[in-house]
């Protein structure tokens, strides 16, 4: 209240305030008299503040204007001497006042408010100082506090960007909100936040020459107007892409000097919604959010890691499990039976020996497909397949596959039906698809009952969302089925192994190799299966390269 003492003395002193002065000095100054609820006296620099005259203000009252009111602070003097017998009180208002070009504005009122007349009238003597800026920047580093301390919280990076929206709409409008980034891997723009009333594609993109690819390029702020974006597309600098907005407003978010991504706002109604201010607010915000982001993103990849870690010592000990149990039984039998031959081959007949060979013949062929998978497995999780996909006959691609299984179906006597259009073509990778076909027919094989079925399906469809050519190949066979709990370790990727209905046994790989590979080929699997009743397993890949 300092900068009302002089007042306060010319007041105590019963002096008329020098409005003259005032006037010439530039001193947001206003007299006011409480009993009538009028302003006596406004100076010019107080009109200019909030635009209306005396005479409006009078009109309206001053209290209508005010939209909100945040701090008040009161000192009351009693009578005494020394203000003459009189009781002053003073009083500091922040508001935020509606001016009369419709703009907001936080006002200090410091105010003075004496007994005049001898106690028959009351006076309030006040200035008025404009705060907007300190009010702005303290809310800023407000939100900037706020916002770094959601980045220690336990908040993941969805619920961050969502509160760092909520932050951003404290300072301006803000009901269309994107942050974007860009995926060097690819080259593409991911929208992991995406707010909007009009678009609603939030899905990966190329990158291409939209507004936003514009900032990332410059690593700099850019509001748009129309104007502006047609000057850009004279210069080849951007390409409309989505629905177009009268203002947009976009910063870069940056980790040291490299840009990883953008954070938009934009108005589809209102072409005043950002100017210089808003773009100062954002760019200033920005750093604080990138760090946020950088620190939210570093601990997703560290669980993320921690997890692939978990998830791949998991797999390793259920493989070392299934190798030590499953690998056992055909070594075994390859062992036992070739032993026989070498120490009792002079009193085997014939027929023996070509029993005993049919074992061992069996047990080494187990072994190699086990060891082929392992090997498939081994390679997958090195990434060691390099994937090179290409038009394959389907048809022709399962007959040579049936073939080379001859001696499996024709020991269970099992005869298998292959209806399949010999001008179906998919676009897979060859030694991806032989291998998952191959463990998929195995599979049915092994756990069809004797003299069975096996029949291979297919049919080709146009896919309703992605409107693309697509074959579906279906393995049906009459076996022993899947049981729910083998089914739910199916979906969980837990290998297992059981033996088939001639003791036929595996590693369990077969199943999570193909998922594998028909995953890569941005394809689907399902199984449809009860148990004593058999299995169906449906392939759904690509039919051409789009």
């Amino acid at each position: 209240m300092n900068n009302m003492t002089d007042l306060a003395k010319n007041i105590i002193l019963q002096e008329k305030p020098p409005e003259k002065k005032i006037n010439q000095t530039g001193q947001l100054f206003y007299r006011y008299d409480c009993e009538n609820h009028k302003y006596q006296f406004i100076s010019p620099t107080i009109i200019e503040l909030i635009g209306y005259t005396v005479k409006e203000i009078n009109e309206i009252g001053l209290e209508r204007l005010i939209r909100n009111q945040l701090t008040e602070a009161k000192n009351i003097y009693p009578a005494s001497e020394n203000n003459n017998g009189r009781m002053i009180e003073e009083k500091t208002l922040t508001n935020l006042i509606e001016t009369k070009d419709g703009e907001l504005k936080w006002i200090e009122d410091n105010s003075i408010t004496v007994n005049v007349n001898d106690g028959k009238s009351t006076l309030k003597f006040g200035t008025l100082k404009d705060v907007t800026a300190n009010m702005r920047d303290e809310k800023i580093r407000q939100i900037i506090s706020e916002i770094l301390e959601a980045s220690n919280s336990e908040k993941n990076l969805k619920e961050l960007f969502k509160f760092i929206h909520g932050c951003i709409k404290k300072l301006m409008k803000a009901d269309n909100f994107y942050i974007a980034y860009h995926k060097k891997d690819s080259d593409t723009l991911a929208f992991p936040y995406f707010v909007d009333e009009v678009d609603t594609d939030e899905s990966e993109k190329k990158m291409g020459k939209g507004l936003t690819e514009y900032v990332l390029r410059i690593g700099r702020p850019a509001l748009v107007d129309v104007k502006m974006e047609e000057e850009l597309k004279l210069k080849g600098e951007v390409e409309l892409i989505g629905p177009q907005s009268p203002i947009w407003l976009g910063v870069p978010l940056k980790i040291g000097e490299e840009t990883i991504g953008v954070m938009v706002v934009q108005d589809y109604n209102n072409p005043t919604s950002y100017g210089k201010r808003e773009k100062r607010i954002l760019d200033v915000i920005s750093y604080p959010i990138s760090r946020a982001i950088e620190r939210k993103m570093v601990e997703e990849e560290r669980e993320e890691m921690i997890k692939k870690l978990q998830e791949l010592n998991r797999s390793k000990d259920q493989l070392f499990s299934l190798i030590s149990h499953d690998l056992r039984s055909p070594f075994n039998s390859l062992l036992g039976f070739a032993e026989i031959l070498t120490t009792e081959f002079d009193s085997l007949t014939q027929r023996d020996i070509k029993e005993y060979l049919n074992v061992i013949n069996d047990s080494a062929k187990t072994l190699f497909g086990m060891t082929n998978n392992l090997l498939h497995y081994s390679r997958l999780q090195l990434k060691k397949f390099n994937f090179q996909p290409k038009q394959i006959n389907l048809y022709e691609t399962v007959l040579n596959l049936t073939e080379s299984l001859k001696h499996r179906t024709k020991k269970k006597d099992l005869l298998i039906k292959i209806e399949i259009n010999d001008e179906y073509f998919v676009y897979a990778d060859e030694e991806m698809l032989n291998i998952l076909l191959e463990n998929l027919i195995v599979n049915s094989i092994k756990y069809s009952n004797i003299s069975s079925i096996i029949k291979l399906h297919s049919e080709k469809i146009i896919n309703s969302e992605s409107n693309k050519s697509e074959i579906n190949l279906t393995i049906r066979d009459k076996g022993v089925g899947i049981s729910e709990d083998n089914l739910l370790k199916i979906k969980s990727g837990i290998m297992y192994s059981t033996f088939g209905t001639d003791k036929e046994s595996g590693l369990g790989l077969g199943l999570l190799l193909s998922e594998k590979f028909v995953e890569i080929h941005n394809g689907k699997m399902e199984i449809d299966s009860k148990e004593g009743d058999g299995t169906s397993i449906t392939l759904i890949l690509p039919a051409n390269k789009e």
